[in-house]
């Protein structure tokens, strides 16, 4: 058992060393959470906030928010009929390899630029083809205008007039057809800013596209740029909202190693791997004992 003990310990410490570590791609609730124009805002209500007559401490709140407000998913129903809620999306789809394609450049030149179809194609002459099962998330750097409900939606929102980045009609449909294409699946597309169509958007083709094809978006992503191009995992946890279009969802990235910190260490883990299993073995098998 002491041996297993050390065994165990030593895993972990590889696990620590080998240079993974994980960052959260969403936002906090709280007063500046951004809500789409026209949408209640967030209001969170105490119930219940000290000790109580029996002398131990209680605190509970009730909250209300839309269901796209803040870091969100966007199910395929909300742009696509009888497609999937938010409930239904099955937990493969909510995983995957993560890649990045970044047109913030162009967004300084234009705040309301869109990932283009050329952009994609760019990216895959330069980066390779995107895994299957991936979720591609644009970075357009507006992220930082998050919170400032005049500088994030534009400043003549409150008339319906909203600038901001997203993407094209032409990419989303680029990410529909690279199954066909390529035999790898595109399960999910997110930003970093209020929508998957940019701000000038009156019939959100790209939500319409996207939805039809039950592939979810991600809005309001966060962190995106510490975000790599490449290898990074994503974990996607929303509310499991029965029959909802949209839930406050989590986002949780799983960095890639470094090459040094993996090369080091996979030696010791398929050595420890191997010896936590013959100690399990003798463990349970009573020819053993």
């Amino acid at each position: 058992m002491v041996f297993l003990s050390v065994v165990l310990f030593c895993w972990c410490e590889v696990l620590i060393a080998s240079g993974a570590h994980l960052l959260d791609l969403d936002y906090a609730f709280n007063n500046n959470t951004m809500t789409w124009p026209g949408n209640p805002g967030y209001r969170k209500t105490t119930v219940a906030k000290g000790y109580n007559d029996k002398g131990y401490w209680y605190e509970g709140y009730t909250l209300e928010f839309a269901e796209h407000s803040g870091t969100h998913i966007d199910a395929p129903v909300h742009f696509g009929e009888d497609k999937w809620t938010v409930d239904q999306i099955p937990l493969e789809r909510l995983m995957g390899p993560v890649v990045v394609m970044d047109i913030s450049e162009k967004v300084s030149e234009d705040p309301t630029a869109e990932l283009s179809a050329h952009d994609v194609t760019s990216w895959l002459e330069t980066n390779g083809q995107i895994p299957d099962g991936a979720i591609v998330l644009v970075r357009t750097g507006w992220g930082k205008y998050y919170g400032n409900k005049t500088a994030y939606f534009g400043s003549d929102w409150e008339s319906g007039n909203l600038t901001f980045p997203g993407i094209s009609p032409g990419a989303a449909n680029l990410f529909v057809d690279y199954e066909r294409m390529t035999g790898h699946r595109v399960v999910g597309v997110g930003l970093d800013t209020p929508s998957l169509d940019h701000g000038p958007s009156t019939h959100f083709e790209t939500h319409q596209i996207l939805s039809k094809a039950n592939i979810y978006g991600l809005e309001n992503v966060a962190n995106l740029e510490q975000v790599p191009t490449k290898g990074a995992m994503l974990m996607v946890m929303p509310m499991k909202v029965e029959g909802g279009s949209g839930a406050p969802t989590r986002l949780v990235l799983t960095l890639p190693e470094t090459s040094a910190a993996s090369s080091l260490v996979q030696p010791q883990i398929n050595f420890l791997l191997a010896s936590a299993m013959f100690i399990v073995a003798i463990l349970v098998n009573p020819c053993f004992h």
